[in-house]
C-alpha cells in the first residue's frame, strides 16, 4: 500500500493562469518587428542573420537572447521554442551557439542543414526529421523547396545569460558589415549577436 503522506500533490490552475501558457500561432508576430521598432534595427538586417520570419513561441524570459523579444509563453524551463517560416531559398547566416544547444525539427518542406566553419558539410531534413547540433559548431539551414517551409527550432541552455551566445562565421560577418555598416552592426551586437573575425593561423 502506498504512503499517501509522501505522494506528490497536484496543482490546480485557473483558466486565466493556463491562458498565459498557451501560444496561438495566428497571434504571433515576427521577431524582426520588435527589434525594428524597439532598437532601430532594420527588418532586413535582422532577417539577413536569421530566417526570414521567426516566431518565438516560448522562452525563459524576454531577455533570453536576441531571438526572444516578446515570447508568447515565458516558461520556467531553460528552453526556447521558435518556428522559422522560410520562403524558398531562405536561410540564416552561418552561425554558432557557444553556450546553448540548438536542435532543428522539420515541420513542413525540406531543409538543407550545413555545418562547419565554411558550411562544408550538409544533410537534408525531410518532414519530422531532426538534427541536434553541438555547441560551437557553425550551422545554417536552407529551405530547398519551391514553397514556404517551416522548421521548429529548440534551444536549450543552463542559464538566461547563455542565450546571448550566437556568433556569425567570419565570412558571413564581413558580408553583413559591408551591407549594413558599423551603426547597424553595433545595434545587432547590443541585442546579443557577435560578428566573428578570422582567427590567426
Amino acid at each position: 500500500m502506498s504512503d499517501l503522506k509522501n505522494q506528490p500533490k497536484t496543482v490546480q490552475m485557473t483558466e486565466a493562469e493556463m491562458n498565459k501558457r498557451i501560444a496561438r500561432f495566428k497571434l504571433l508576430r515576427p521577431q524582426s518587428e520588435y527589434y525594428d521598432k524597439g532598437q532601430g534595427i532594420p527588418g532586413q538586417a535582422y532577417e539577413m542573420v536569421t530566417a526570414k520570419t521567426l516566431y518565438t513561441v516560448m522562452a525563459p524570459s524576454a531577455k533570453s537572447g536576441p531571438m526572444s523579444a516578446m515570447p508568447a509563453i515565458i516558461a520556467d524551463d531553460k528552453l526556447s521554442v521558435i518556428i522559422a517560416e522560410c520562403p524558398p531559398g531562405d536561410k540564416p547566416m552561418l552561425h554558432a551557439h557557444f553556450h546553448t544547444s540548438e536542435h532543428f525539427f522539420c515541420l513542413k518542406g525540406r531543409f538543407k542543414v550545413r555545418w562547419g566553419d565554411e558550411g562544408e558539410n550538409a544533410t537534408i531534413l525531410e518532414p519530422f526529421d531532426m538534427i541536434a547540433v553541438p555547441k560551437a559548431v557553425c550551422r545554417d539551414f536552407t529551405n530547398i523547396t519551391d514553397e514556404t517551409a517551416y522548421l521548429l527550432v529548440l534551444i536549450t541552455g543552463g542559464a538566461e545569460e547563455d542565450y546571448n551566445d550566437i556568433g556569425f562565421a567570419p565570412g558571413e560577418s564581413k558580408k553583413f558589415k559591408e551591407a549594413f555598416g558599423p551603426e547597424v552592426t553595433g545595434k545587432m551586437e547590443a541585442i546579443g549577436f557577435t560578428f566573428l573575425k578570422n582567427q590567426p593561423a
